[in-house]
């Protein structure tokens, strides 16, 4: 374990993967087909863009196939359509008892129940280690973890994302030009470093050899995704993209793509709210060889039959998908590929800047249209063929550029994950770690805190930041709410507990006499009466504690000959 950069892990079972050492974790484009790789074993193999490798051939074969030569059944008429209406009820759905107040909001995602069963599986993980290892219990001074304590703990994280440094063990210094006080003062270095140890999200025992790969996380994900979905109901328009939980150690499940500023990490589908960017739900890729249609089916699971607008990229679809997801009562917009199922006469067209062309095909919508570098292929069942000025001029003419319907609208919809995306990468949480299931963790309730401000905002409008909601957060979950329960006289204000000893002597020690003053070592615990190690015994290599500190220097000393030494020889 090196003690700056990090903290020691445990492993219980096959499905904690060891990484390797010294590792740490728009508009429409092309550039989005490039391949996923995935690592197995020290091997690196392709992946398609697709859960099951040969999936992506397949599409392509059967559009070939169903295709080639019909262009008999795509016609030039675009006739007027009637759309069914949305049958969505959009809003928030849980009434808060004071929705100014921002914990209310965050509430509804990450409550006591939530850090109860952190606080279980992890005072449990702790004695299976213990019980596993045979670590006596004299080896390790441990006390369970309380939801207090819990709660100190995530709000210290998330103050992490905010105060960026790139050692751990820093926002525990006493060195006056990096300290941060406020950490030590709401908990311990040593305590910190125990709970992130033993922070824990299942039942070991409950987990089965040839048990899935995400069943350490399951129970964090299968929370949240049901809270994503019961307390908020998005609008009409939804966006369907790729996000990555950057992780770049050993693990079965993490893939690779060139194409992605992070591009290694474990892959999620994720479907958002276009407007806001609230995120509605998610899957994570597994590797369980399933079919792309059934993943993409399964995240729009909660949205069939309402008539809902899914914007997408090329990596999901194809006309058959088009026709699928129509069949379940949903419409797409998206961007194409040439062989994913459009006939033959748009695949060879050689257009011109702002030339057009479309078929349709019943519900079924096809566009190419040329935006001066090249073809922007379309396939929509919203809209019509008819053309729209936009904002943009032309440079020659200044007039006005006419494009697609589908293109503008998909401009406008299609950044609602990127949208997520870019608040999430703000201030993120993520600290350097040795266990993926903790990575994954942070990420979801990262996603948590995003939609309990998006909640927040709907509510009472863009009177408060990111950064602000953020803050309030964490100084509410670290407030001591022990202290705050706990009895105690009001006329007697209780001490602040005296600050961790530097490792370097004050430099005004041989100066300012009058400052220098022995105190009493105070800490949080009234009733204890707290030792330590004496510098000046220690620097003779002489083991003798002292109750007290002095006030200026902050560094224990004996009453008398100790004082002295320190405070008046250059080398005591």
């Amino acid at each position: 374990m090196n003690e700056k950069n990090g903290s020691g892990e445990f492993y219980l079972d096959h499905l904690s993967d060891c990484p390797d050492s010294n590792l740490e974790s728009d508009n429409i484009d092309e550039s989005d087909s490039s391949d996923i790789i995935i690592q197995k074993q020290r091997s690196v193999l392709p992946l398609r863009y697709s859960d099951s490798e040969d999936e992506e051939i397949s599409i392509i074969e059967d559009d070939l196939n169903n295709n080639e030569d019909d262009d008999e059944i795509w016609s030039r008429n675009d006739e007027a359509r009637i759309l069914k209406p949305f049958d969505g009820s959009p809003g928030i759905k849980i009434t808060l008892a004071s929705p100014e107040n921002v914990m209310d909001s965050v509430n509804l995602f990450i409550g006591d129940d939530f850090f109860e069963h952190l606080v279980m599986e992890s005072n449990r993980y702790h004695y299976q280690v213990m019980e596993r290892y045979q670590i006596p219990s004299k080896a390790n001074k441990w006390t369970n973890i309380t939801v207090p304590e819990m709660k100190k703990f995530l709000g210290l994280i998330v103050l992490m994302g905010q105060i960026k440094k790139n050692v751990l063990y820093d926002y525990w210094s006493t060195d006056r030009t990096i300290e941060t006080p406020f950490f030590a003062q709401v908990m311990s270095r040593n305590r910190f470093v125990q709970i992130m140890q033993s922070w824990h999200f299942a039942n070991n025992d409950n987990i089965p050899n040839n048990a899935h790969r995400l069943a350490k996380v399951q129970p964090v994900i299968d929370h949240l995704r049901r809270k994503f979905n019961d307390v908020y109901k998005p609008s009409q328009q939804l966006s369907l993209d790729e996000c990555i939980i950057p992780w770049r150690g050993r693990l079965s499940i993490r893939t690779y793509n060139p194409g992605k500023i992070t591009k290694y990490g474990i892959l999620l589908k994720m479907v958002c709210e276009a407007v806001t960017g609230y995120i509605c739900n998610f899957h994570i890729y597994a590797a369980d060889g399933n079919k792309l249609e059934d993943t993409v089916l399964t995240v729009l699971e909660p949205y069939k039959n309402l008539w809902h607008e899914i914007y997408q990229d090329n990596y999901y679809n194809s006309v058959k998908m088009a026709q699928i997801i129509l069949e379940n009562k949903m419409r797409v917009c998206e961007t194409i590929r040439k062989n994913r199922g459009l006939p033959q006469s748009l695949k060879t067209l050689r257009l011109t800047r702002g030339q057009y062309e479309f078929r349709r095909n019943r519900e079924i919508l096809l566009e190419v249209w040329n935006n001066g570098r090249r073809n922007v292929n379309m396939i929509s069942t919203i809209h019509s063929a008819q053309l729209m000025e936009s904002r943009n001029r032309s440079r020659r003419s200044t007039a006005s550029i006419q494009k697609p319907n589908s293109i503008m609208n998909y401009n406008k919809y299609m950044k609602g994950v990127d949208r997520a995306d870019q608040y999430l990468a703000y201030y993120s949480i993520f600290r350097k770690i040795k266990k993926w299931t903790k990575r994954v963790g942070m990420f979801f309730i990262n996603c948590a805190l995003f939609n309990s401000f998006k909640l927040y905002t709907v509510i009472n409008g863009k009177n408060i930041t990111y950064k602000n909601f953020l803050h309030k957060v964490a100084i509410s979950w670290t407030a001591d709410s022990e202290a705050n329960s706990t009895e105690h006289d009001d006329s007697q204000p209780i001490p602040e507990p005296t600050r961790r000893v530097a490792r370097s002597d004050h430099p005004g020690r041989l100066s300012n006499f009058g400052k220098h003053k022995l105190i009493n070592i105070v800490t949080s615990d009234r009733n204890s009466k707290p030792l330590r190690q004496c510098r000046v015994c220690a620097v003779h290599k002489k083991r003798s504690r002292t109750g007290f500190v002095c006030k200026f220097c902050e560094v224990p000393l004996h009453k008398g000959d100790c004082f002295k030494r320190y405070h008046a020889l250059k080398t005591y």
